[in-house]
This record gives C-alpha cells, sequence and structure tokens, in this order.
C-alpha cells in the first residue's frame, strides 16, 4: 500500500497514432470535453516521436550549433565530455553563479534591450542528445513577440537582456534557470539543461509608453518627440502581439492610443515629420485589417483613407480598401482599389483570389435582387405613395419575401451592406424599414443620378 504501481512495461507497448483531423484545442479546454477520430490507414505513417514536420525541421535546425560541440579544441576536456559540456568551454558566464553561459553567433548594433522593453525574438531550443528542438519559433512560422520582463524562463531573460538588435547568440541555460527539478515532460526531461540559440530581431522600450501612460493627451503633446516615437513603438508591438493571439479590439486600442500620441505631437523638422508618417502609415493599415476582422468597414475605409494620403502607391492599403468596400456590396469602388493593388504587385496571389471573390459576389447580389425583385412585384401592394397611417399595408406575400429576404442577408457575415431594388412603394418601403427595425437592422435612402436608392445594413460594431 505504501507503493505506487510501476506503468514502465506497458508505456512501453504504446503506440503512436494518427488522427483523421486537427485537434481545436478551444474544443479541448471546453468541460464538455472532445471527441477524438483516429485514421487508420496507417498510410505514410512511421511510429516516430518527431513533433514536427521532417522537410521544415531540416529548413530550420541550426547545425552549426551541433558543430559547436565538435571534437575540435577540447583536448583539455578529455575524451569523455558531453556535448554540452563542449559547447560551455567556448562561452562566457552572464550570471555570476555560472547558470546562464553566452556566445555571441552575430553582432547586432545599438544599445542593449532594457529589462521592460516589448520583444521579437526567433529561437531554436534544445535538450542535450536531442536531435530535433523541442520549441522553435522558425519552425511555428513567426516569432514571439511579449514583455522580456514576463515571456521567457528566468536563463532565457537574462540571456536576451543582454543582445542588441538584430544580434543571434547562443544560451546555455542551468536548469535551476530553466524547467528546474521537474523538468517539462514529455518534451523536457527531469533537471535538464537548455540550450537556446537566439536572434534578437526587434524591441521597443516600453518604459517611454509607460512614462506617457498616466498623462493627459495635451501633455503627451508637449513630451519629446523621440519618447512619443518610442511610446508608439511600444504601443504597435504591443498590438501586433494581441493580434496574433486572435485578440482584435485589444489590437485596435493599442494602435489607436498609437495614432492619437503621433498625430498630435510636434514636429520641429521634416525627419521627425517622416518618422512620424512611416509610423502612422503602419498603424493605419493595421487598424484597417482589424476593422476588416470585425466587419466595421466603413472605419477600415476611413483608416485606407488616411493610409493612402501618406503613401498613394500602397498595395496594402488599397488591397484592405478594396476589401472594406466589398463588404458594402460598393463593387465598382471595390474593384478599383484592388486592381490598384494589383498593379503594384501583380504576383500577390491574395489579391487575385479577392477580386475573384469580388466577380463571385457581384453575380450573386445581381441574381438575388432579381429574384427579390420579382418575389415582391408578383404581389405589390400598388402605387400607393402614401404611408398615411403608418401600418404597413402591403401583400402578405410581400412581406413574407421581404422578411424572408432581409433575415437571409442578417444571419449573412459576408455582407454588411446590400441595395435594395428600385421602384418600391412608400408603403413597402415603410414596411421593409420596420422588418428591418425588428431584425436590428438600419435603412438608408440617397439620390444619385435623380435616382432614389435604398440600402439596408449592419449595425458597425463599437
Amino acid at each position: 500500500m505504501d507503493a505506487v504501481e510501476d506503468h514502465e512495461d506497458e508505456a512501453q507497448n504504446f503506440q503512436n497514432v494518427r488522427l483523421s483531423e486537427a485537434i481545436d484545442i478551444r474544443e479541448l479546454l471546453d468541460t464538455s470535453g472532445a471527441t477524438f477520430e483516429v485514421d487508420t490507414s496507417n498510410e505514410n505513417f512511421e511510429n516516430d516521436t518527431s513533433y514536427y514536420d521532417k522537410e521544415e525541421l531540416l529548413k530550420c535546425v541550426k547545425f552549426d550549433c551541433f558543430n559547436a560541440a565538435s571534437d575540435e579544441d577540447d583536448t583539455e576536456l578529455g575524451p569523455g565530455a558531453t556535448p554540452f559540456q563542449k559547447i560551455a568551454s567556448k562561452m562566457i558566464n552572464l550570471a555570476a553563479n555560472g547558470k546562464v553561459k553566452k556566445k555571441v553567433v552575430r553582432p547586432g548594433s545599438g544599445c542593449t534591450a532594457p529589462k521592460n522593453a516589448v520583444v521579437t525574438v526567433h529561437y531554436n531550443a534544445y535538450v542535450e542528445y536531442g536531435d530535433e528542438p523541442y520549441d522553435s519559433t522558425w519552425l511555428r512560422g513567426y516569432p514571439i513577440v511579449c514583455r522580456l520582463c514576463e515571456g521567457f524562463i528566468p536563463g532565457l531573460t537574462v540571456g536576451i537582456a543582454s543582445m542588441k538588435k538584430g544580434e543571434t547568440s547562443r544560451f546555455l541555460i542551468h536548469p535551476d534557470m530553466a524547467y528546474g527539478k521537474m523538468g517539462c515532460p514529455p518534451r523536457i526531461p527531469q533537471n535538464a539543461e537548455l540550450l537556446f540559440e537566439v536572434q534578437l530581431v526587434n524591441f521597443a522600450d516600453n518604459s517611454a509608453a509607460e512614462a506617457l501612460q498616466d498623462l493627459s493627451l495635451d501633455d503627451c503633446q508637449k513630451a519629446d518627440f523621440n519618447t512619443i516615437l518610442k511610446a508608439a513603438q511600444a504601443e504597435h508591438l504591443a498590438g501586433n502581439q494581441l493580434f496574433k493571439k486572435d485578440e482584435i479590439g485589444g489590437a485596435i486600442s493599442k494602435y489607436r492610443k498609437a495614432v492619437n500620441i503621433l498625430e498630435k505631437c510636434h514636429l520641429k523638422d521634416e525627419e521627425e515629420e517622416a518618422k512620424q508618417q512611416h509610423m502612422l502609415l503602419k498603424l493605419y493599415i493595421n487598424l484597417a485589417v482589424c476593422y476588416n476582422k470585425q466587419k466595421a468597414s466603413k472605419k477600415a475605409c476611413i483608416m485606407c483613407r488616411s493610409a493612402l494620403d501618406i503613401q498613394q502607391r500602397n498595395a496594402k492599403a488599397h488591397f484592405n480598401f478594396g476589401r472594406a468596400l466589398l463588404m458594402l456590396s460598393d463593387f465598382d469602388q471595390a474593384k478599383h482599389h484592388l486592381i490598384a493593388a494589383q498593379r503594384i504587385e501583380p504576383d500577390n496571389i491574395s489579391i487575385s483570389n479577392e477580386l475573384k471573390k469580388l466577380d463571385k459576389k457581384q453575380r450573386t447580389y445581381e441574381d438575388d435582387v432579381k429574384k427579390f425583385s420579382q418575389r415582391m412585384f408578383e404581389g405589390t401592394s400598388g402605387k400607393d405613395d402614401d404611408p398615411a397611417s403608418k401600418k404597413c399595408v402591403v401583400s402578405a406575400d410581400f412581406e413574407n419575401s421581404a422578411r424572408e429576404y432581409l433575415t437571409e442577408f442578417a444571419n449573412n457575415s459576408e455582407k454588411v451592406q446590400m441595395q435594395l431594388p428600385s421602384g418600391l412603394t412608400a408603403q413597402e418601403e415603410f414596411c421593409i424599414r420596420q422588418i428591418s427595425q425588428q431584425l436590428r437592422l438600419s435603412v438608408r435612402s440617397q439620390e444619385r443620378c435623380g435616382e432614389k436608392e435604398v440600402y439596408v445594413s449592419k449595425p458597425q460594431p463599437e
């Protein structure tokens, strides 16, 4: 009763299996659980423990990390030296206790990253005798962006704090400064020393943002431009981090904050203006992308106009402008901006796909309007232009067709605005307005070339 059962032998009989579909982590974490379907075909499936695609692994593994542990120049260590002991012999101590060691592979420039900086880093991480990284931002396809003091194990925080922008270095980290005696099974064994190869892509000094955090906008305007620029860069990087986590509302908040302080700052010369405009261009485009994701297409249009005021030949601005206008069913203007984007980047597949989407959506829209017109006017209520008693006096067929059409529009996540057929009577328009109000849609009309146009649209996100 004092001993636990040893399942080691049983565990050795387990085999890896392939799932027929990828796991949705959100479903896995949900209290209701998740159902896995095993693919029993066994085609091209090897029962190994590799966590990454082999071709991608070959592209991303830094083989010179292993070469660093070669037998050259290790006569002092003796023949029994381990790979990490050989690597450590060519490093310097960053920590007084020797638990974080460093070797610069490619020098950077400028100052080192301050402790409260928002850093952008790529890395491969290895355990001793491991034949592949246990973690790799290169294999994931994007760097990690986070506060230096919050996002890393202690030894890596010490290491990155010693780096300059653009630098690539290796760090050997003692278990006490990593995952300790327990490790992090199955990838990181107990009491494991770790080797990191890190590239510091960029960093922004967040102290500037924190210094401006409690100041009013008027006081921010009086601050030194370099301080304002650093603060805007920090907010920009923080927004990028939130965007990658799909926290779009939080990203918008960060980008808007950076825009506000940059738009109001005082500029003393053309050099400062150029830096301001360069940063604002990035922020406007990022905001346009976020607003498009939120289906806030009108706000996206405003941001794209602001971006194009700075740089007329900007493919990203034209592309996102076209995407926003497409959601508003403004097909002609959407096509204009998408073609402008394609002229700048003719080989961009995303632009070509968006143009195909536009053509398909326009054809579908025209067919829908034609069908809707036929269905409504088959049961038309006549040409009485006076709604008089403010009652929806139309035929039952017209009301049912209008309700079905508007409900379909309200439930279509890809549409934010549509134009109604021309020739509606005042009674029919009033009926549509009543149904739209029930569905929380808005109706507006405008005159264009002497013709009345009526649009139904969804509410824009706050």
